[in-house]
């Protein structure tokens, strides 16, 4: 459940959660709430020691009795976490929306069978090529700078929408691996003060998209039938010059992963999902 505290979107999951391990449930709590699961288990007590005075049934005694040990051991096995945020850089530039214009593509020709070396090209189609330049050397940030993303750094999805366009998203890993030696360098300076709690790790970053529509004979059409998901692509930036896109070549990232489900398909656990 997801619920909204000002600007901000909060899923329930990341406070309070139930995870069964093996054949009972433990119950995670952000550690926020420590003081709380101390008072509830301290009330139980109380309890359990006021209905012993208390003249019950002989079932409802055993019922009360085995009723009030689960839930006392449901807490008592709580295991507190804690939250790291790990922010990824925001643009350094002020950033232009209307400078996408449109998707590039650059796509080798199905009927020509020698294509040894040669790959196919995506990418955002920029109306300004010094911005396309600065803009994309963002967007290869989140990949260390390097030419080749095997670990799938830099997402690229598309979305197709109800209403005959489709959504293209850029964005940022969140789990991509380089960002584990950061967390596991900060629960070790921790783990003196966070003894005995596990660490929760967040990443804040910004999503970027464009909204296309979608007609007959377009290159999406075509990409999406040629390009398959576990093959090599160049995902590579555009810039408008006489309405034709134009790739800069030098900042070209060879890639083999994109996403293309429709808006119905998406699954709370997806980063589009939440975007309407």
């Amino acid at each position: 459940m997801k619920f909204r505290v000002g600007n901000w979107k909060i899923d329930s999951n990341s406070l309070v959660r139930l995870q069964w391990k093996k054949y009972y449930p433990k119950l995670i709590v952000h550690e926020k709430f420590e003081k709380p699961v101390k008072w509830i288990l301290r009330i139980l007590t109380v309890i359990g020691i006021a209905t012993s005075f208390l003249t019950l049934p002989y079932w409802g005694g055993i019922i009360m009795t085995f009723a009030l040990f689960g839930i006392e051991q449901l807490f008592e096995r709580t295991l507190f976490e804690y939250s790291v945020m790990i922010l990824q850089p925001f643009p350094d530039f002020e950033i232009e929306y209307d400078q996408w214009l449109t998707n590039g593509y650059f796509l080798l020709n199905p009927e020509i069978e020698n294509h040894d070396g040669y790959l196919n090209y995506f990418g955002p189609a920029y109306a300004d090529k010094d911005y396309a330049i600065k803009f994309f050397n963002y967007i290869r940030s989140w990949n260390q700078d390097n030419d080749v993303d095997e670990e799938n750094n830099i997402c690229i999805s598309f979305i197709i929408e109800s209403d005959v366009s489709y959504s293209t998203y850029l964005y940022a890993n969140p789990d991509r691996k380089w960002l584990d030696p950061m967390f596991s360098d900060y629960q070790k300076s921790m783990q003196l003060e966070k003894y005995g709690k596990q660490q929760q790790s967040m990443v804040m970053q910004m999503v970027f998209w464009k909204n296309l529509k979608m007609q007959q004979g377009m290159f999406f059409h075509q990409f999406r039938e040629q390009q398959k998901n576990d093959e090599p692509f160049y995902f590579v930036p555009f810039y408008i010059d006489n309405g034709n896109p134009i790739p800069v070549q030098e900042l070209r990232v060879w890639k083999t992963n994109y996403k293309i489900k429709g808006r119905s398909e998406l699954t709370p656990d997806e980063v589009e999902y939440h975007h309407k």
